[in-house]
């Protein structure tokens, strides 16, 4: 299979016209048929970034944006690595989801022995010296 044929494949059932007009762009260009075989690259995919950038362009509820401009968008997701775009794949995100919620379950546990230690804190701090704002210690 091709780079073309992949993208055939992946259109193949789609009714939205714009990406299916954006598809015929892309296919149209041969020098892009080998990154089209990137198998970390998808339409779908391919359509939210282009919907996360168009939202950058929103006034008043409408979107100013030419079919160039889409097109160089798509070329633009074809040809830089995923990372570099800042696109995680699904299964990351959720990833990062859970981790950032067992970090906080984590951070409640140490707020509790962090607030205790607080408490020490600030009962050594009573018995400390009056400071000056002069310097040193006032006696």
């Amino acid at each position: 299979m091709n780079g073309f044929e992949r993208l055939k494949e992946q259109v193949k059932d789609q009714k939205d016209k714009a990406l299916i007009q954006t598809v015929e762009y892309l296919l149209s260009r041969e020098d892009m048929e080998q990154r089209y075989l990137n198998e970390e690259k998808t339409l779908d995919e391919m359509g939210q970034f282009i919907r996360q950038k168009g939202i950058k362009y929103l006034k008043n509820g409408w979107n100013y944006i030419t079919n160039e401009v889409v097109y160089a968008w798509a070329i633009m997701y074809f040809s830089l690595p995923n990372s570099f775009l800042k696109i995680e794949k699904k299964d990351t995100v959720k990833s990062k989801v859970k981790t950032k919620t067992s970090s906080k379950e984590e951070n409640s546990k140490n707020n509790v022995v962090l607030l205790e230690d607080a408490k020490k804190r600030m009962e050594n701090k009573k018995e400390t010296e009056q400071i000056s704002l002069f310097g040193g210690a006032l006696q």
